[in-house]
């Protein structure tokens, strides 16, 4: 298999992206210009032409402004050959087309060369910010320049076996292979010499070189320059020069402050990156200015192939369209010298000398549509307001208006490495100055962080919380900050006569609703929210699970949001004023409708609300929130819960945003993948899921407020990445079986569809063959069937009021290892049975 590397695929994990610890081929590009051909020497000149200028490094290498996105890879070959790495990559070679065989070669090859690449780095450059640069560049620099000039040949030998060279040869190519510097040029010239009995004449390198160039000609070079500066190798898909690179009197990368900062702090890591968003910004106006160029210049080819072909030139067809003429074949076309084009349906020929050409063909006049009255253009005029009021608002929200980088640091930098049983992800976001609002979600400029603060809504949620994500706000700031953008939007939506500008209705409603936003509101809120979520809401069911007596809880219905408060009686006494406002029904003045222990609680018609300890919690109906007070009555908390402290014991007591994913849900997203071991032909792969552990364990997200910016932590535990490698590898070999119990399911749900509608016709449920369609208003295009699925037996029973459907494999267990179950209550059941229907005491997998 040849290079350029291909995509990466569906479902490959994170530790393919480790296996960049070697070094990858950029995509091809035009063949280079060839280089001049080296001075032929009878012998070895003293003093190395590669040598002769100053030799380069990371730190010398680029300016500040050549790329927009810098990564650096520590310790290649101790990495490559780590058993962490070993075992995390061994998988992707169990089954063919897992991972991309170019990267797996790749990393072969770095893993077989540990011992040369052992205290090696690897920096990869791409975005250029400067005109002129290669697309990407790869540099590794080896520990001496020896080590250097030994590697050299061994690189060459990998890129000229794996790059695939371009499908016709490039007219001037003379060059060799892969270009050279000038002590490599020199070196492959004395071996020519040592081949033909240890002497090197004048005569006899020409004609090398002429055969080289012959062959050349006829077997094109592979797209990739390899060049050496002392112990630095680089390579690119085009021609460059280290001096290019380092650009005449530009300052340093090293010496950027934020490149400074981020490096400095992820000295460790085995991986660091750097994106310098300004610089990625001017790399991607570069590339625009070049497309609409190209653009531009293909449009006017097309334009004057066009008027020799006597067509109209249409600006909006893509590069290479074919441009026709109208439908009417009948018609002659003559296009005048000034470049007029005329057809009907008659034969007709217009010359410079005609003056008066033909008439256009008569066309029917068009109805004249009824006048619109005074109410309904008022109507348009207010929605059309409306609309672009709303587009301007959200554009300002959520990107601080088109094409603003406002809520975006200066720079990011990232560190990875291995830590104990976890991948530990680290991203600084350098901030400019000391005055900037801190932002924890850059496309959200409008979230400003507050202060850090202990993490304590947690105590609040229930248990079995499956994502909990905590923040720290200045919400008084935010008000200010929203209040700008509703004032730059009344100076950008041009309002009707009369139409009161966004302070004016601000005012307006406080007046009416007696209390103010941000003096007595805010005032009354402290600065960490939270939001619990459960995870039927991703999976499309509750997760199994027991309380302490063996029962099972109630599901849960919906998110929880939790808001810390500053002045708890206060906000009793506001609240009922606040809801009334924006139309909660329901709330009376007291507030308080019913006590859960010492839990205060108010119902309305929209949800409910409840005063816990110092937070103002909400919950999306009664039941919701009966089950939230019962855990906290208990102790019955996430912040109690043993799984939710072990996972998160790394973390600093305060923070300004914290992200919790729960074990539960990690594993019901990836499936019970060992369960599949037994369906599994391929004794390795089988030896494989065997071994696994099949709790992935929880997924940890911290933020904390730095000297030089926001610090986001990430900590993903390898069996999360193993099991989900795991659950890409049997997705694939079982994509067959999977895809007929996918479908059994299906008909199994639309059965039950059918026997409602049909139940709502005829007032009793029906067989089979009464619910089916009717051929004539069947979809013969559709996938889905109620009456048939793939390697499955489907049959109906119906008693009275009840009916029941089962979907049973037919070739259990390869064509399909569950059996499926459904009745009247629309609850989809499956389980293994061994090839035997399913019943109404297999578990649920899936409510109505």
């Amino acid at each position: 298999m040849k290079f350029p590397l291909p995509a990466m695929r569906r479902g490959a994990s994170f530790a393919v992206a480790l296996a960049l610890l070697i070094v990858p081929v950029p995509a091809q590009r035009p063949a280079p210009k060839p280089a001049a051909p080296a001075a032929n020497t009878t012998s070895p000149p003293q003093t190395p032409a590669a040598e002769q200028s100053p030799s380069a490094t990371f730190d010398t290498l680029l300016s500040a402004d050549a790329y927009g996105i810098y990564a650096e890879v520590r310790a290649v070959g101790r990495n490559a050959a780590s058993q962490e790495i070993v075992q995390l990559l061994a998988p992707l070679s169990l089954e063919k087309g897992s991972a991309p065989d170019d990267w797996l070669k790749l990393y072969e090859f770095a893993k077989s060369h540990a011992d040369e690449l052992m205290s090696a780095r690897l920096m990869i450059a791409a975005m250029p910010a400067r005109a002129g640069l290669p697309e990407m560049l790869l540099a590794v620099e080896m520990p001496s320049v020896e080590e250097a000039r030994k590697f050299v040949p061994e690189l060459r030998r990998v890129v000229t076996a794996n790059v695939a060279p371009p499908s016709k040869p490039a007219p001037d190519a003379t060059t060799t292979a892969v270009n050279a510097t000038p002590d490599d040029a020199s070196n492959t010239t004395r071996r020519r010499g040592r081949r033909r009995g240890g002497r090197a004449t004048a005569g006899s390198s020409a004609g090398e070189n002429t055969t080289d160039a012959a062959r050349a000609k006829q077997t094109p070079p592979p797209q990739v320059q390899i060049k050496r500066a002392g112990s630095l190798i680089a390579l690119s898909d085009t021609n460059f020069t280290f001096k290019e690179l380092r650009g005449a009197d530009r300052p340093l990368l090293v010496n950027e402050p934020g490149f400074q900062a981020a490096r400095t702090r992820f000295s460790t890591d085995t991986l660091f990156v750097y994106f310098n968003t300004l610089h990625m910004t001017n790399s991607s106006k570069q590339r625009r200015e070049a497309y609409e160029k190209e653009h531009e210049r293909q449009m006017e080819l097309a334009r004057i192939e066009a008027e020799k072909q006597g067509e109209e030139v249409n600006s909006n067809l893509p590069y290479g369209a074919n441009m026709h003429p109208p439908s009417d074949a009948n018609a002659n076309f003559s296009v005048t010298p000034g470049g007029n084009m005329n057809s009907s349906n008659a034969n007709v020929a217009v010359s410079p000398e005609d003056e008066t050409p033909p008439p256009p063909p008569e066309e029917s006049p068009e109805p004249t549509p009824s006048p619109k009255s005074e109410k309904e253009l008022e109507e348009e005029r207010r929605l059309e307001q409306s609309r672009r009021f709303a587009q301007t608002v959200g554009s300002l929200v959520f990107g601080g208006g088109a094409g603003s980088s406002e809520g975006w640091p200066e720079s990011i930098g990232v560190g990875a490495s291995l830590d104990g049983d976890a991948l530990v992800v680290r991203g600084l976001f350098v901030s400019q100055s000391a005055e900037q609002p801190m932002r924890p979600i850059p496309f959200l400029p409008v979230l400003l962080s507050g202060p850090a603060v202990p993490t304590e809504a947690t105590r609040v949620l229930p248990a079995d919380t499956d994502i909990s994500v905590s923040v720290s706000l200045d919400l008084p700031q935010m008000y200010d900050y929203l209040a700008s953008l509703m004032k730059i939007a009344d100076l950008t939506v041009t309002s009707e006569e009369g139409q009161p500008a966004f302070g004016e209705q601000l005012a307006a409603f406080e007046k009416t609703n007696n209390f103010r936003i941000r003096e007595e509101l805010l005032a009354t809120l402290g600065n960490e929210i939270a939001v619990g979520v459960p995870g039927n809401l991703f999976l499309g069911r509750g997760i199994a699970r027991t309380n302490g007596d063996g029962s099972a809880p109630p599901p849960q219905s919906g998110p929880i949001v939790v808001v810390a408060l500053n002045d708890r009686e206060g906000l009793q006494k506001l609240l009922p004023r606040v809801l009334a406002s924006v139309g909660f029904a329901g709330a009376t003045e007291q507030g308080i409708v019913e006590k859960h222990g010492e839990v205060e609680v108010l119902t309305f018609s929209n949800g409910t609300l409840a005063f816990i300890d110092r937070f103002l919690v909400g919950a999306p109906d009664a039941a919701a929130m009966r089950r939230i007070t019962n855990a906290y009555n208990s102790g019955e908390t996430l912040g109690n819960s043993e799984s939710f402290r072990a996972s998160t014991r790394w973390q600093s007591k305060q923070s300004i945003g914290q992200l919790y994913v729960s074990n539960a849900l990690l594993k019901g997203l990836l499936g019970e993948v060992t369960r599949y071991a037994a369906d599994i032909d391929d004794p390795a792969m089988r030896a494989y899921l065997v071994s696994l552990d099949p709790e992935p364990g929880a997924l940890t997200h911290l933020v904390t407020r730095e000297s030089d910016g926001l610090m986001h932590e990430l900590r993903l535990p390898k069996n999360l990445l193993s099991l989900f490698t795991a659950s890409t590898l049997v997705g694939q070999k079982l994509a067959a079986m999977h895809l007929n119990e996918g479908m059994a399911q299906i008909s199994l749900q639309m059965i039950h569809t059918s026997q409602e509608t049909f139940k709502k016709a005829e007032g009793r449920y029906g067989t089979l063959e009464e619910i089916e369609p009717s051929k004539s208003l069947k979809d013969e295009s559709s996938h889905y069937s109620m009456t048939r699925a793939e390697g499955y037996e489907i049959k109906i029973s119906v008693s009275g009021d009840t009916f029941t459907a089962t979907a049973t494999p037919t070739g259990y267990p390869k064509q399909g290892r569950r059996s499926f179950y459904i009745d009247q209550t629309g609850s989809l059941r499956g389980a293994d049975t061994g090839g035997k229907p399913a019943t109404a005491s297999a578990p649920v997998i899936q409510e109505p």
